[in-house]
């Protein structure tokens, strides 16, 4: 008797979700899994042979699926929807990620000539409201509706579920799995003392992922005026182009600008190369929403650099403390103040023995608790059960 099938549904690439990424291939050990996303931005990422990939509808980028017209965006939803219930007419479990693959999957169930177990996982919160001139506002809508028909909802953080279910009145249950990298993935370097030595060499500030003036962009940059001259920033990831003349300009004018290195976006599975080559990791938030003052357990860059042995300069905020406050590897600082992100970068680095401490320490830390193995288990093992139990209410 083969593996019982699964269907994860996505209104997005999920090769740009590492935490989705990682939920695929431990649920791959145990189930066939038929994977539902949008077909938009080229995909790169290789699953196990046992997941079955379909991206829905027209090849596009992100950008131009942003520009389309309401009702086209309504269209092609409603296209999504009709194509993800075909595909997940054999499944026994259906696990959604953030409002539209949830709704969708909720549709799906519905139009099912039988009960399929529903599980979704909300990766951002938003907590304005959308209009309902807009397909997110109806998404939006339906999201607050029917979640209540979930058997389980996942989060990132505790905050954003805590916000949820004031938001919607959920009264159902909700569990945490945080954004932490695979272990299985980010294996142990057998080269990794002599990578910290070549890290002091060359000395690298690294800020992977988003970046955005939101993410102290200016402030890092301004941070550079008040350390040696050696040290560099390294930006990997998407930048709007006003914010980048607006990160140029100011370099220039701070005379830093032979030390900004920026990097377009490379693929999830090229980053760890970037990221164990840097000196320090940044990842650093400033109080916009509530998904920026909830990424202590919801960051997975944090954690990707732990993966990879690197201390971590995080925002000094509650949720941070309250994560990361006992780690010996973790620095704070004010996102708002580039001499205190200067402050934090000189306390990492004014010990060669500490730094090394440190960089092991951050090592030990992802191996034994900050890995996506661990987090996952508990939501891996009520999965089973929800199967097992379906199936035993059939026979």
């Amino acid at each position: 008797m083969g593996k019982k099938i699964i269907g994860i549904l996505i209104y997005a690439n999920p090769d740009h979700y590492p935490p989705t990424i990682n939920a695929i291939h431990l649920l791959a050990e145990y189930f066939d899994v038929v994977l539902i996303g949008r077909n938009q931005n080229l995909p790169f990422w290789e699953y196990p042979a046992n997941v079955i990939v379909h991206r829905l509808g027209k090849y596009t980028s992100v950008r131009e699926r942003e520009q389309q017209s309401a009702v086209n965006k309504i269209r092609e939803y409603i296209n999504f929807v009709s194509q993800a219930r075909l595909l997940l007419k054999d499944v026994s479990l259906i696990y959604a990620y953030d409002a539209f693959g949830y709704v969708a999957a909720y549709l799906s169930h519905l139009m099912q000539a039988r009960s399929i177990i529903l599980i979704y996982h909300n990766h951002d919160l938003n907590g304005q409201l959308f209009p309902l001139s807009s397909l997110s506002g109806w998404v939006q809508k339906a999201e607050r509706k029917w979640v209540h028909k979930a058997n389980l909802v996942v989060f990132p953080s505790q905050e954003r579920a805590f916000l949820f279910k004031k938001l919607t009145n959920f009264n159902g249950k909700i569990i945490i799995v945080p954004n932490f990298p695979r272990k299985t993935y980010f294996k142990e370097n057998p080269n990794f003392k002599n990578i910290i030595s070549e890290r002091l060499q060359k000395l690298t500030i690294l800020l992977q992922g988003a970046i955005s003036i939101k993410n102290s962009l200016l402030e890092l940059i301004d941070s550079l005026t008040y350390l040696d001259n050696s040290i560099e920033l390294k930006l990997i990831g998407p930048l709007q182009e006003e914010e980048k003349h607006l990160m140029k300009d100011l370099a220039i004018r701070n005379e830093v600008a032979d030390r900004v290195k920026y990097f377009l976006p490379v693929p999830y599975n090229e980053l760890p190369s970037h990221t164990w080559g840097a000196s320090i990791g940044v990842c650093l938030y400033k109080k916009t929403d509530i998904n920026h003052q909830t990424m202590g357990t919801a960051s997975n860059k944090i954690y990707e650099y732990a993966a990879c042995g690197l201390p971590v300069i995080v925002s000094d905020q509650p949720d941070y403390r309250e994560n990361l406050g006992g780690e010996i590897w973790v620095r704070f600082a004010n996102p708002d103040n580039p001499e205190s992100i200067a402050s934090a970068v000189k306390d990492i680095l004014n010990n060669l023995d500490k730094y090394e401490e440190m960089c092991l320490a951050a090592r030990q830390a992802f191996e034994e608790k900050y890995n996506y193995e661990s987090a996952f288990s508990s939501l891996l093992t009520q999965i089973k059960d929800l199967v097992n139990c379906s199936l035993l209410a059939k026979n």
